[in-house]
């Protein structure tokens, strides 16, 4: 059987095992037994979930919340992290914002830790994790990221890392280069005494529910990416 069939029958086996860089959402096990910095209950958004229970899915984008915390590993006062806002070209699908999300991954982990993020991305170890929306307004999707910026390879001003993670984020391909609105970036640090990392999290995982994880990742051969358009 061809390498090519292979890809296209067993995917998420095929690239684990020569990229190393497959997933579904995140870890998946409990988080009862663990100890976090951060507590759920004090960032979910009452008044969502009061006006818009059938909406806002409590005990889901809990689960999630915690999910993206242990993308993050170890959180200290004063570590700084990356907020990205993406919206895609006009005919931005979730097989479009999958690709962007991890393009993304890949461009800013080569460019802020070069050799270290490669290893990073081999191991998928990377403190990155991708959220895909779903926007009702503009009915197509667009992409949140969060990235913590730790032991870089240049010591970045919080400017210069914005600028920079600007220019990654606006040189994807499913990203309108030429709408100046189409990427955000916010960088912010980390305090005890700052709801901002919570508030973030919860954010990017408003929109779960037992039937949709905005932290699911694929990786796709081009070939599937043909075949599940057409679905």
């Amino acid at each position: 059987m061809r390498f090519s069939s292979l890809i296209f029958l067993f995917p998420k086996t095929i690239y684990s095992m020569f990229f190393g860089v497959m997933r579904i959402g995140t870890n998946t096990e409990t988080t009862a037994m663990k100890q976090y910095h951060l507590d759920f209950q004090e960032y979910v958004k009452h008044l969502r979930y009061d006006n818009y229970s059938e909406h806002y899915h409590h005990k889901e984008v809990e689960k999630r919340f915690y999910q993206v915390l242990d993308r993050m590993g170890e959180i200290n006062e004063g570590d700084r992290f990356g907020f990205i806002t993406c919206r895609l070209k006009s005919k931005g699908d979730w097989t479009i914002a999958n690709n962007a999300s991890n393009a993304l991954e890949w461009k800013l982990c080569k460019d802020l830790w070069v050799r270290y993020g490669k290893k990073l991305l081999i191991t998928n170890t990377a403190p990155y994790q991708g959220s895909i929306e779903h926007n009702l307004v503009r009915i197509k999707d667009h992409i949140h990221a969060l990235i913590k910026l730790d032991n870089l390879r240049i010591d970045y001003s919080n400017d210069e890392l914005q600028t920079r993670i600007e220019q990654i984020a606006q040189d994807l391909d499913e990203v309108n280069e030429k709408n100046p609105d189409s990427v955000r970036v916010r960088i912010f640090s980390y305090s005890h005494n700052s709801k901002e990392l919570g508030n973030t999290i919860e954010y990017m995982c408003k929109t779960s529910s037992k039937h949709h994880n905005p932290l699911e990742r694929e990786v796709y051969s081009k070939k599937q990416q043909n075949i599940k358009r057409k679905l």
